[in-house]
């Protein structure tokens, strides 16, 4: 329904790159309940910037450089909560999602965006990602790292709804999806409260459980910085759900292009995030030195710790003068147009 109003909404721009496409959604919606069907508006959330329609009919045709000129161009935490009021109030992180645009997704997260925002129908990010037959398990573990819970017409799913969700999901043939969300921890980030005696270096190292083995009551997880793949018992794991301030990884925007930071620990990335001066998501913005100072503060707080020794944006803020510049971190650019080599 929501999809509905919002794609309704974008075909009165006729020249827009999916307008024939958004035509021919409006079209067989309305073939099955009627052209004067009007659902019923419930406003679950009142306080929030409005998405301009421009803004969403790009985010929907993958203009994301004009997203993030808009984002950038006022207060980022309330504008990555924006909902678009002329098409069901649907959300910036909705949009990211329906795209399958995972850094997008994590840029508005990082910056303040709730994983669980609601559109008109008062349906969660994660509920409607997971009914979506054409959404990628990927933008759903992503949504479940954060956080993100089920929710339906305002309400948590409790866990007779839960059934009743997997059984609509099944029906859409997201059989993965389906089975992930039925575990409790399923595609969660999760922190190692107890290991195998041979492990003891694992316990409050964090990792993502992947799947659930019912039979043994146990989870196949990978390990965050390692990627190294292990078999865990379920109450050797807690949710250590991602936060700002606690990501693993990081996502800058830099000149209208998104740009993913990856980190050697937890350590090291919250101490990256910790020195930034000007906020989270505000790096470089003002002062065209911030990222080099981020870099050097990053160190010192690393240095306190006793983690100096650790690669990444310490070792290269101390060694930047003596070697060619790099910045911390390895880093995938995403997003925007690219630009030729200079």
């Amino acid at each position: 329904v929501a999809n509905y109003k919002m794609v309704k909404a974008l075909t009165k721009d006729t020249s827009g790159p999916r307008y024939e496409l958004n035509a021919r959604e409006v079209k067989r919606f309305e073939a099955e309940f009627g052209e004067d069907w009007d659902g019923t508006m419930i406003e679950y959330d009142r306080d929030f910037v409005d998405l301009p329609l421009y803004v969403a009919n790009a985010a929907y045709s993958d203009d994301f450089r004009t997203v993030l000129q808009w984002l950038n161009k006022g207060n980022l935490k309330e504008r990555a909560n924006a909902k678009c009021k002329d098409g069901g109030y649907i959300s910036l992180l909705y949009f990211a999602a329906t795209e399958k645009q995972p850094d997008l997704m994590s840029y508005l997260l990082l910056n303040g965006a709730d994983v669980n925002i609601l559109h008109f129908g008062g349906d969660s990010v994660l509920t409607s990602s997971c009914i979506d037959e054409d959404n990628p398990s990927e933008t759903v573990r992503l949504l479940l790292s954060w956080g993100a819970e089920h929710i339906v017409k305002g309400e948590r799913v409790t866990k007779e709804g839960k059934l009743v969700l997997r059984q609509e999901i099944d029906a859409k043939g997201n059989v993965e999806i389906s089975n992930l969300i039925s575990a409790e921890l399923g595609g969660r980030r999760c922190e190692i409260v107890s290991a195998p005696k041979t492990r003891d270096d694992l316990v409050g190292k964090t990792c993502v459980a992947e799947e659930y083995v019912e039979i043994s009551d146990q989870y196949r997880v990978t390990m965050e910085f390692t990627n190294e793949v292990l078999l865990l018992d379920a109450n050797k794991l807690k949710r250590r759900d991602r936060t700002p301030q606690d990501p693993g990884y990081y996502v800058e925007c830099k000149n209208n292009r998104l740009t993913r930071r990856d980190f050697k620990s937890n350590e090291e990335c919250r101490a990256f995030i910790a020195s930034l001066d000007s906020g989270v998501g505000e790096l470089s913005k003002v002062d065209p030195d911030a990222e080099a100072k981020a870099e050097q503060a990053a160190a010192d707080l690393l240095a306190e710790l006793g983690l100096e020794d650790l690669d990444g944006p310490s070792s290269s803020a101390r060694t930047k003068n003596n070697q060619p510049a790099s910045s911390g971190g390895k880093k995938k650019k995403r997003g925007g147009k690219k630009k030729g080599r200079k």
